[in-house]
């Protein structure tokens, strides 16, 4: 079901971050396992997470309402463009620095996620998934940490786009027939 793909854009992010740094020697001595990765909001988290991918604002696509879509293909009813928050929790400056390098890195060389790379729904439903840096400004970094009630952390935030929301409910197609065209009407009329 289309409902769990907000959910399972978060557990792709998670699962390729952990990818990425259990082949790397120096951050899988930081993160050992991918339970270390939240999705829990920064200050929520445990005190064993050492990275917090947070969904702090998913927000609706407009311009992708007319988006085409095959036959027998559920209508989609939103598209969503997901604001992420991620955060090292390492308690540790340098290391902070180090592990959110990796993830900056790691979205720069793989901004689009295709295939093997999608996780839970939208490997099913979806073709592709776009992670972008999202620079936000001073005024912006505060206005959130001050909604999370956390101190400031070194983060950084990105979108991810498009995430389909389908309808549950089938169309059912109705067949053309030559009794229901506007050129049939005509043509009954002129004869």
């Amino acid at each position: 079901m289309s409902y769990n793909n907000l959910s399972s854009a978060s557990t792709t992010l998670v699962n390729l971050i952990w990818t990425a740094i259990k082949d790397d020697k120096e951050l899988s001595q930081i993160i050992k396992n991918e339970e270390q990765i939240s999705c829990s909001a920064p200050g929520d988290s445990d005190k064993t997470t050492q990275l917090s991918i947070f969904l702090y604002n998913p927000t609706e696509l407009p311009a992708m309402r007319n988006h085409t879509r095959t036959a027998n293909e559920p209508q989609t009813v939103l598209y969503f463009k997901l604001h992420y928050l991620i955060t090292p929790l390492t308690r540790k400056p340098l290391t902070d620095q180090m592990l959110l390098g990796k993830i900056v890195q790691l979205f720069a060389e793989k901004p689009i996620l295709r295939g093997s790379d999608l996780k839970g729904s939208i490997a099913d439903n979806q073709s592709e998934m776009r992670v972008t840096l999202d620079t936000l400004s001073i005024e912006e970094q505060n206005s959130i940490w001050t909604m999370l009630q956390t101190p400031y952390k070194l983060s950084a935030s990105y979108n991810v786009i498009p995430i389909e929301i389908k309808s549950d409910i089938k169309e059912a197609s109705k067949p053309v027939s030559p009794k229901n065209t506007l050129l049939s009407a005509k043509t009954k009329i002129s004869a």
